[in-house]
């Protein structure tokens, strides 16, 4: 157990960009997002969103949503085990963040 949540921890924590992409989610758990949307959130490229994205779906992070042929939607994948762990965890440190 211990050994997977450290794998999870450095795939999930893998790069500042994702790291950003995920509290993105985290600070949001319900509202829906383009990856336009999130690129303008977190001030990051378009091209870097694109890019952190899918691995935080292969990882049940966050859920992808296909509306049409070309729009894609992500929102805080909420049932999975693994994200459940990151959102408890964020919610335990969120009120120290602004201390650091």
């Amino acid at each position: 157990m211990v050994k997977t949540m450290k794998k999870l921890l450095e795939k999930v924590f893998a790069s500042r960009a994702q790291t950003r992409v995920v509290q993105h989610f985290l600070d949001r758990p319900k509202e829906f997002f383009n990856l336009s949307r999130v690129a303008k959130d977190t001030g990051l490229a378009h091209s870097t969103i694109h890019r952190v994205m899918q691995p935080l779906v292969d990882m049940g992070i966050v859920k992808e949503i296909k509306v049409g042929q070309q729009i894609r939607l992500f929102i805080l994948e909420t049932e999975d085990p693994k994200s459940k762990i990151i959102s408890d965890f964020y919610t335990s440190i969120r009120e120290h963040l602004d201390e650091i």
